[in-house]
């Protein structure tokens, strides 16, 4: 501890620590940080793949200084608008409503109301999203089955490729598969965002000490950040 407060009184070093939803750290941070580097070489920083759940906790306790994941409302924390993610319902080739050779289907209410007694597969590691996706279903009227409960998007889809279950996820996470609809047996249909959707923010702590290093990640994020990537 003397050692760093040392380092810090001699603006030797400083450290941030970094969240980010999974699986997404990888491909943004990995282009990011080189960049990051160059123009604040001293500074440390710990980089979590962290659910926002996490992430509000942490935040709270001043234990994360940045994260980039669903939209967190504290008194605290200084929030700045990404994008809002469009949603898709996916069913594989066992459920009931599935119709042969059409990846992109288009969405109706009966479409909904043919989820009533499916398996779905709930990505309970992604809390805050799966409260939604759940509450979504609910406000309709539509019961599924609850089959399977995995950590999350990623492996659920997997999942449903195998015919195990439905599942809500981004948008984005379908566009490779949609290149090659004839490989995989399922349908898609985009949930209309005044419906379902996610709306993905930057989360950070004020900080005199940090904030040139904060606003470097902010300006960043707002020109490079692609949830794209994955969900």
């Amino acid at each position: 501890m003397n050692t760093e407060l040392k380092e810090i009184s001699q603006n030797k070093y400083q450290s941030m620590t970094i969240g980010i939803t999974p699986p997404m750290a990888n491909a943004w941070f990995s282009q990011t940080l080189p960049a990051f580097y160059q123009r604040f070489p001293n500074i440390r920083t710990k980089i979590l793949e962290i659910t926002t759940s996490k992430a509000e906790t942490l935040l709270a306790s001043h234990q994360l200084d940045f994260f980039i994941g669903k939209t967190i409302h504290q008194t605290n924390v200084k929030t700045i608008p990404l994008q809002t993610i469009s949603l898709s319902l996916v069913i594989p080739k066992t459920a009931g409503i599935y119709q042969s050779n059409q990846f992109w289907r288009p969405f109706t209410p009966t479409i909904l109301t043919g989820m009533t007694g499916e398996p779905v597969i709930r990505a309970v590691g992604e809390a805050r999203f799966q409260e939604l996706v759940d509450h979504y279903f609910a406000d309709k009227g539509i019961q599924t089955i609850p089959l399977i409960e995995v950590d999350n998007s990623r492996f659920a889809l997997s999942l449903t490729l195998q015919g195990l279950g439905s599942i809500v996820l981004a948008t984005a996470m379908l566009a490779r598969l949609a290149t090659e609809p004839a490989k995989y047996p399922i349908n898609a249909f985009k949930l209309p965002t005044s419906e379902l959707s996610l709306d993905f923010s930057i989360a950070y702590l004020p900080s005199h000490v940090l904030a040139k290093p904060i606003a470097y990640l902010v300006e960043q994020a707002c020109q490079t950040f692609n949830p794209a990537i994955d969900f």
